[in-house]
């Protein structure tokens, strides 16, 4: 133990009027064993630590500056023991001081083979956090092995690269990410090579990418191990050919195929049997598609094409009493931080925009479907973009003065 903390511990047994035996018993700590820490022979270790300071009512972590030097040995390299409990300690409950004082210390190590083993012990803690559920906790030590870890070529680095791929996909930084993981699958185990195919297939489906929901749902049938993953292949790849304009049937004969994988997969395909014939103009299904999703926890997923469906059958007033009805999903969906729904919520604007158009509204039907645009335009959703062009053009005619300056700009 070093001076400053031995010097802090009997400066409080001093105030609490304890002696050492007193310390022992209110941290729960044996004597014997209390004895050799405070005489030198026994290292103090991080739960022992966390016992003292309980022990004097202080909170957790007040003594976790003094401590970060016994996570030294004598050789002044890390002791992998104390400095991983430190570690993970300091990650889980946001002592950043003290963390950052470790973590500099394996980026400046001069050892590139220690500064390595540095890096592959924390690759440890990191996963520890992340299966744990604590993934905020996680990113910042994925992030410092991605940067500093001294072979990039590493089944830690591209490892590290899944695990922020999967929690930043449904950011404005998953896109970028989505280009390096490409890069590391082949330095991946097969699990991990599988799982990252899968997350990949999945962004590039919430991106309407769908040349590359594809070609990634047709890989990750080949190489999928597990029936779910196989599931979500077949799936991905009919949602897909419906939008590369595909068969009905080949993309029914996939659906039949998927339904078979298991219930789950079997109720789903009942909802996707009904997407796919709305998609390819059979509208009149509709209601049944809104009868299968009541009471579903993902309904709001129906919404921005069930009003458009309703608005190409001439229904109007169905339309306008669906979005009264769900009001609450709607406004859920525009305050969202979740991409996805954020995604869904520009489909249901847009659906809105040709609802106002065909009431007669067209002015603000039309400023509805620019506003969409505008918001598309630099962004990879090139098929909402598109959308909402065709749908300008249609109703050019229309286009007030104000109106049609927003549109140049949008083309320009």
């Amino acid at each position: 133990m070093n001076d400053f903390l031995l010097y802090e511990f009997n400066k409080l047994m001093k105030v609490n009027k304890w002696n050492l035996k007193e310390l022992a018993r209110k941290a729960d700590i044996h004597y014997s064993d209390m004895s050799r820490i405070f005489n030198n022979k026994k290292p103090l270790s991080l739960h022992y630590l966390d016992a003292i300071t309980e022990a004097f009512q202080l909170p957790k972590g007040f003594f976790y500056k003094g401590y970060a030097k016994l996570c030294f040995n004598e050789r002044n390299l890390l002791d992998k023991r104390r400095s991983d409990a430190f570690i993970y300690e300091c990650a889980k409950n946001g002592f950043k001081t003290e963390l950052n004082f470790i973590l500099s210390v394996m980026i400046e190590e001069k050892s590139k083979a220690i500064r390595s083993k540095y890096f592959q012990n924390l690759f440890h803690i990191a996963e520890q956090l992340f299966l744990e559920g604590k993934e905020k906790e996680a990113l910042p030590l994925y992030e410092i092995i991605i940067e500093h870890m001294p072979n990039s070529g590493t089944e830690e680095v591209a490892i590290s690269y899944f695990r922020k791929f999967y929690m930043t996909r449904l950011t404005s930084e998953g896109s970028l990410v989505l280009v390096r993981i490409i890069e590391y699958i082949s330095y991946m185990p097969p699990k991990f090579q599988e799982l990252t195919i899968l997350w990949i297939t999945a962004t590039y489906y919430m991106l309407k990418n769908w040349d590359e929901v594809l070609h990634y749902a047709k890989r990750l049938e080949r190489m999928a191990k597990i029936k779910e993953h196989i599931g979500r292949a077949l799936m991905y790849q009919a949602f897909a050919l419906t939008r590369l304009g595909g068969n009905l049937d080949d993309i029914l004969n996939l659906i039949e195929k998927y339904e078979k994988i298991n219930t789950y997969y079997a109720d789903i395909a009942v909802g996707n049997r009904f997407v796919a014939h709305i998609d390819f103009g059979n509208l009149h299904v509709v209601d049944s598609y809104i009868n299968w999703l009541l009471n579903r926890d993902d309904f709001y997923v129906g919404i921005p094409r069930i009003i458009e469906s309703y608005v190409k059958l001439g229904r109007l007033e169905d339309a306008e009493n669906f979005i009264e009805k769900y009001e609450d999903q709607i406004v859920e969906m525009g305050n969202s931080t979740d991409l996805f729904k954020q995604h869904l919520y520009l489909d249901y604007c847009y659906a809105l925009g040709l609802l106002k158009c065909e009431e007669d509204k067209i002015n603000e039907g039309l400023d509805e479907i620019l506003n969409v645009a505008l918001k598309v335009k630099n962004s990879e959703s090139h098929e909402r973009f598109q959308k909402c062009l065709l749908a300008i053009w249609h109703y050019r005619d229309f286009l007030s003065e104000e109106l049609e300056e927003k549109y140049i700009r949008i083309l320009s």
